[in-house]
């Protein structure tokens, strides 16, 4: 597939998988934006690949918009987006004391 000149969005793409998706794809000839939490990586690794970053929270549905729009203002059209953004938090179901892993967060991440 040619992707040289396309449009990527990439959510998480400032580290681990992301990070190599961003590279790979910028390195293919697709205008990439990173659309990650970390600002400092994001920030770094956009001026490395000639991308661009939008700091996102994409447990946060305007958050994720304005990282789309940001996309879609570079003027070249959208054509790849890939998700590499993860929240969770590491619990037990069960405590050490028989009480339940609390909901809350549970429910952020559905």
């Amino acid at each position: 597939m040619d992707i040289n000149g396309a449009g990527a969005i990439i959510s998480g793409g400032a580290s681990g998988l992301g990070e190599a998706t961003s590279r790979t794809l910028a390195a293919a000839g697709a205008e990439v934006t990173i659309a990650d939490l970390n600002a400092d990586k994001g920030k770094a690794l956009a001026d490395e690949i000639g991308g661009q970053f939008v700091q996102t929270d994409v447990s946060d549905e305007a958050s994720v918009a304005a990282a789309v729009d940001a996309a879609v203002a570079t003027g070249v059209p959208l054509r790849i987006a890939v998700s590499c953004a993860v929240i969770g938090w590491a619990s037990r179901v069960i405590g050490r004391d028989g009480s339940p892993h609390a909901l809350g967060p549970f429910q952020k991440v559905l």
